[in-house]
């Protein structure tokens, strides 16, 4: 089956009611998307559109009826008001979106430091097992293509066009911080 006529996303009896109303927000609600569909969704205020997008992305699970993914897609969802961490940096935040990606890094990184100290390069079990876990990261930064990270982070970065790196959080305005927020959403693939 070609991609285009491929369903990749369905929703079937779909009913949300929030316990404060009694009153169902969405109600058996049918829909499937193919690949490649555009959408949009247009209501008035209350009429369901965030709480719609939610249970789509996954993020309320509280909700009856069924939301069907085929295998190898995923939803990605941003909030209109992303809560970043105030303290950290545009880079911080976006570099979340990689955190997987940055830890095997990090640990690789600590190993490589770890084969210049003295009671390790001075023990050969130690040497042994450090090799054997170097190995490992090895292979696991080479199936996730982890040695394109800073190209893979600028290339992202130009195109969502969010402050500076180096800038806080903290004194970024509202579309600032959604584009950074974006930013490290989209990296999460």
């Amino acid at each position: 089956m070609s991609d285009e006529k491929k369903v990749i996303f369905s929703m079937a009896g779909v009913t949300k009611t929030f316990k404060t109303a009694n009153t169902a927000v969405l109600k058996n609600i049918y829909l499937s998307f193919f690949y490649g569909a555009k959408m949009g969704i247009l209501g008035l205020n209350g009429s369901g559109k965030s709480t719609w997008l939610k249970i789509i992305a996954g993020v309320d699970k509280n909700y009856q009826g069924d939301v069907v993914f085929s295998p190898g897609y995923s939803v990605g969802y941003l909030e209109q008001e992303p809560q970043l961490d105030e303290d950290k940096t545009v880079l911080d935040i976006v570099k979340e979106g990689a955190a997987e990606t940055v830890a095997i890094l990090d640990e690789y990184n600590k190993i490589n430091d770890m084969f210049a100290l003295p009671e390790v390069y001075e023990d050969a079990d130690k040497m042994q097992k450090l090799m054997d876990k170097q190995a490992e990261l090895q292979d696991k930064i080479d199936a996730s293509n982890a040695w394109e990270l800073d190209p893979k982070l600028e290339i992202a970065m130009d195109a969502l066009r969010p402050p500076e790196g180096n800038k806080k959080i903290s004194v970024l305005s509202g579309g600032e911080r959604r584009r950074v927020a974006l930013c490290r959403l989209l990296l999460q693939e």
